[in-house]
Parts: C-alpha cells; sequence; structure tokens
C-alpha cells in the first residue's frame, strides 16, 4: 500500500516555457531567475569561458602588449592605474575581431542551452555546438543588431576613459535605452526559434515597438542587479589596495580582472536568460494583440 500511495519521482524538470500568460516585469526577472538557477550549472563552463574571451583584448594588453602599470596616487583609498605602453594597433585589432567572433559563439551556445532547460529538454553538447557553428555567420548579423547599442556605448565610454568606464556607460545609456530596448530581443528570436539575422531583427522590432518600456524596465532592473556586484568586487580590490599599499599594482590589476570574470561568469546566463523570458512574454502579448484584432 505504501509503494502505491507514493508519487512517482520527476524524471524531467518542469518547463518553464510556453509561458502560461503575459506576465509582469516583476514576474519576467522572477521567470528569468528560475530559469538562470536552473541552468546555472549546465552554462557556467560555457559563461566563463564566454566572459575570458571577452577579456582577451585586456589581457592580451596587459601581458604581451609590453604595458606596466604605474601608480597614479590614491584617490577614495584606491589607486589609479595608468597603461603606460599598449600593444600594437594591429595586434590589438585582431585580438579585439577574434574575441568578438568567439563571443557570438559562446552567447549562441548559453543561449541554445538555456532555451532547451526552459522547455525540459535534455540539452546535448554536440546538437548545441553544430547549430551554433552553422548559424556562427549569420549570427553576428543578429548579435550587431541586438548588442551593438550596448557595444557602442561601452566602446565610447573606453575610448573616453577607460578606468571609469562603467560610469560613463550609464550616463550614455540613457539616450539609448529607446533602440536598445527595440532590437535587443533579436538575439533570442535568432537562436531560440531559428529565425534568421534579418526575420529576428523584424521580429524583434514588431514585438518591441508597442511595449519598449516594459523591456526597458527588464533591462535596468538586471543592469542594476549585475552592477551591485561588480561595485561590490570594485571596492574588495579597493580596501586590499588601501591595506596592502606596497603591493604590485599589476597584481591588483589581475585579482580585480580575476573578479570581474567570475562575476561576468554568473552575470552573462542571467543576463540571456532574461532575454529569453522577455522575448516569450513580449512574443505572447503581440501574438494576443493579433488574435483580438483578428
Amino acid at each position: 500500500m505504501r509503494r502505491m500511495n507514493r508519487a512517482p519521482p520527476l524524471e524531467a524538470p518542469v518547463t518553464l516555457l510556453p509561458l502560461p500568460r503575459p506576465l509582469m516585469t516583476g514576474e519576467v526577472l522572477d521567470a528569468a531567475y528560475r530559469l538562470f538557477r536552473a541552468g546555472l550549472l549546465r552554462t557556467l563552463p560555457y559563461s566563463g569561458i564566454a566572459v575570458l574571451v571577452l577579456e582577451l583584448p585586456t589581457l592580451y594588453s596587459a601581458l604581451f602588449g609590453g604595458s606596466s602599470f604605474v601608480a597614479g596616487g590614491a584617490l577614495g583609498g584606491g589607486f589609479q592605474e595608468q597603461i603606460v605602453r599598449a600593444a600594437a594597433p594591429s595586434d590589438s585589432t585582431l585580438v579585439f575581431v577574434c574575441a568578438l567572433l568567439l563571443s557570438v559563439l559562446m552567447f549562441g551556445v548559453i543561449m541554445l542551452r538555456l532555451s532547451a532547460v526552459s522547455r525540459g529538454e535534455r540539452p546535448r553538447f554536440r546538437r548545441e555546438i553544430v547549430t551554433a557553428l552553422k548559424r556562427w555567420p549569420a549570427a553576428l548579423l543578429a548579435t550587431l543588431a541586438a548588442l551593438g547599442f550596448p557595444l557602442l556605448i561601452y566602446g565610447l565610454a573606453s575610448a573616453i576613459n577607460p578606468f571609469f568606464a562603467m560610469e560613463i556607460v550609464f550616463l550614455l545609456a540613457l539616450p539609448m535605452l529607446w533602440p536598445m530596448a527595440l532590437f535587443i530581443v533579436a538575439l533570442p528570436a535568432f537562436w531560440c526559434d531559428g529565425l534568421g539575422p534579418f526575420a529576428a531583427i523584424a521580429r524583434a522590432v514588431r514585438v518591441s515597438r508597442r511595449r519598449t518600456w516594459r523591456i526597458i524596465g527588464a533591462l535596468l532592473a538586471t543592469a542594476c542587479m549585475v552592477t551591485v556586484f561588480y561595485v561590490l568586487s570594485a571596492i574588495i580590490t579597493t580596501v586590499a589596495g588601501s591595506l596592502f599599499a606596497s603591493a604590485d599594482l599589476f597584481l591588483l590589476a589581475m585579482v580585480r580582472s580575476l573578479l570581474g570574470l567570475v562575476i561576468g561568469a554568473f552575470g552573462v546566463p542571467f543576463v540571456l536568460a532574461m532575454l529569453v523570458v522577455a522575448y516569450e512574454d513580449l512574443k505572447l502579448r503581440d501574438a494576443e494583440r493579433r488574435g483580438v484584432r483578428a
């Protein structure tokens, strides 16, 4: 009797998608966190590689470009680092292009895995990597459309002052929020629905144009959550610099980079999970709107 009354164990995780109804902004973040938690261990190796790839230009300049770090004086208890000599422009450009190409591939693998986890499917590395490699050239267009504005903002901020890039990003991001919200869901449209790059961009514009404030709210909330951890790492580095004033500045910079890598390895899958859920929510709202009108 006891054996008959026992409930059978679940063989597959409860699916998060498709959504049963349109979600509010807070519910989008909650669903994104549940997706992030369900796929964290399955995506963490790939997100770590993706963040490391994004740091390749900085690491190359620091390690192989003959760069040296000079103390600029204490400001609020922290050190200002100044790169005296940079790598050759041609080498830096090549490293940047390689980092961009590899990061597009890794973002695709992570998003394919999150999509599989959200639907209760068993992730398969071979299928995901083959799909990502086949769609790699087209993914460049979709990724550029989805993340072009954030990359442009960060590039301008780094060109103005590379040591206060994050602060300048927030100032430059305000006028860019509307076009960013309009195109950013092209990334999940391309990878999760298997659309072509131009079809993904067109769908992103269609589902987002009447609901840009919803995606802006989700983007701002996600950015605030991720920024808290980056600020915490900066505080830890500043405190370490003040406690160990005689420490090598290169070592302190490497510690800060390692903390950034760790935080980024957790932040990337969370941001991509938010995009997946937000896209499904916008797509459901658009389908309901067109159904009512029809």
